[in-house]
């Protein structure tokens, strides 16, 4: 099947590489001195590593220098990051913070919002959305900034745009009928339960609604959980990428070729290193996302360790994008579980149990001691009608194979475990920490509570 490809800005998404490591060469620099000039604290971390901007030649030196973390975002609360005047500043967004903790702040001046709004568009575009279609926005326009992110984005492109908001799944899917909605932008865990609301009401998605695809992250999300969504909703799920560290979304995003997200490099420059020694892996081999920002002025970002793991590489993709690709993140560094020294990523769970057609898309994962030992247990719903004890037994055998780890599973009626309308987090760690506790490094421990 031929590909329509469409493009927001075709000539700098298929700009040469010879081009594209020249602007990477010229705006590193230019974030270099900009943290330099504008921020004590990032001027002594530079100084602290024996360096200054003058250090930095070519893109091949940036590894030189040191990284940034989310500690420094946490410890700098509120303006400690900020590299321009504070009357320059016009929006923030913010991560949740959890357990009383601060969120990390990103800041914006009124350039960094209409980069922000092109690169939101340039995902939507890349996906098939012009301004002849209808887009829902499922997250509402918050401190998160999938909201206005995509809201921004889609009015860029000139669709008409519903912010709708979190929540009220059977209504979210009314619109979808009333207003002939073709796109939308979601969590993974609300897309589901979109898909969920749309059978509920007895509706077939292929006759009754007007969805061609949907845009989705915030959430790790295997590839089941896309057939499940798309199957749901009659729809192409498209995966995005983005850290409110960065911009929010707009870092990267599928196109219809779906083999990886391009990564959009005239904005930011990619590497990967090992998450446990900071050495810069090879393209293609697999280990923590490093980001550094070419374009931001209110609190750019240099060699931000995202805790993300992925692999990168350089695009050959069939639309004609040039720059890097990323693949689907598969985990996160801190939702590293160490379990009986084994490691243990919730989302590899969430894959096992999406593969078992008998189950609902709800679940739970309870990580806690009894005894000296640390212990996973894993709850599912089983849909009606179902055997119960052939879902356990086939899951219990599943999960084995590919943690080699023993899980008990419960299997409960559908609608037991509690449904998710926003942001899910499917895991509870009760294993006792100490109170400073940043992550679980040996076999006794646990994930922090998180963000």
């Amino acid at each position: 099947m031929v590909k329509n490809y469409l493009y927001f800005n075709e000539k700098m998404e298929k700009l040469p590489w010879s081009e594209l490591t020249k602007l990477h060469n010229e705006k590193i620099k230019i974030t270099l001195n900009r943290m330099w000039n504008n921020n004590k604290y990032l001027q002594d971390k530079i100084k602290k590593a024996g360096l200054s901007p003058n250090d930095f030649k070519t893109v091949e030196d940036v590894k030189k220098f040191p990284f940034m973390e989310k500690q420094d975002f946490l410890a700098n609360y509120p303006y400690g990051l900020c590299c321009v005047p504070r009357h320059e500043l016009v929006r923030m967004h913010a991560t949740s913070g959890t357990s009383g903790k601060k969120p990390a702040v990103g800041l914006y001046t009124r350039k960094d919002l209409e980069d922000w709004t092109d690169l939101t568009a340039k995902n939507l575009v890349a996906i098939g959305m012009t301004n002849k279609d209808v887009f829902q926005n499922t997250t509402s326009s918050g401190l998160f900034t999938g909201g206005f992110g995509y809201t921004q984005g889609a009015t860029r492109v000139g669709a008409m745009v519903i912010p709708f908001g979190g929540g009220m799944s059977a209504k979210q899917v009314q619109f979808f009928i009333d207003f002939q909605v073709t796109t939308i932008h979601a969590i993974p865990s609300f897309a589901l339960r979109l898909g969920e609301q749309v059978a509920e009401l007895g509706l077939d998605p292929a006759k009754d609604l007007f969805l061609k695809r949907a845009i989705v992250g915030a959430e790790a999300w295997p590839e089941s959980s896309r057939q499940r969504i798309e199957k749901g909703l009659n729809v192409k799920a498209y995966d995005n990428y983005g850290i409110t560290e960065g911009i929010g979304p707009g870092i990267s995003c599928e196109c219809l070729e779906q083999k990886g997200l391009h990564i959009w490099s005239d904005y930011f420059y990619p590497e990967v290193i090992d998450p446990k020694t900071g050495e810069l892996l090879n393209e293609g081999e697999r280990g923590e996302l490093v980001l550094t920002s070419l374009f931001k002025e209110a609190n750019p970002i240099l060699r931000y360790r995202t805790g993300d793991i992925t692999t990168i590489f350089k695009s050959t993709c069939p639309c004609g994008r040039t720059g890097w690709i990323m693949d689907r993140v598969s985990g996160r560094k801190d939702e590293m579980l160490i379990v009986k020294g084994v490691n243990l990523y919730p989302s590899m769970v969430e894959e096992e149990i999406y593969k078992v057609p008998d189950t609902t898309d709800n679940w739970e994962m309870i990580i806690k001691t009894e005894g000296v030992m640390d212990h996973v247990y894993v709850t599912v719903e089983g849909k009606s009608g179902t055997d119960f004890a052939k879902i356990k037994n086939n899951l219990e055998k599943m999960l084995y194979e590919a943690s080699m780890m023993k899980i008990p599973v419960t299997v409960v009626p559908a609608g037991t475990l509690l449904v998710p309308e926003g942001k899910a987090k499917r895991y509870k760690d009760m294993r006792e920490k100490p109170d400073d506790f940043r992550g679980y490094k040996g076999t006794k421990g646990g994930h922090k509570d998180g963000e």
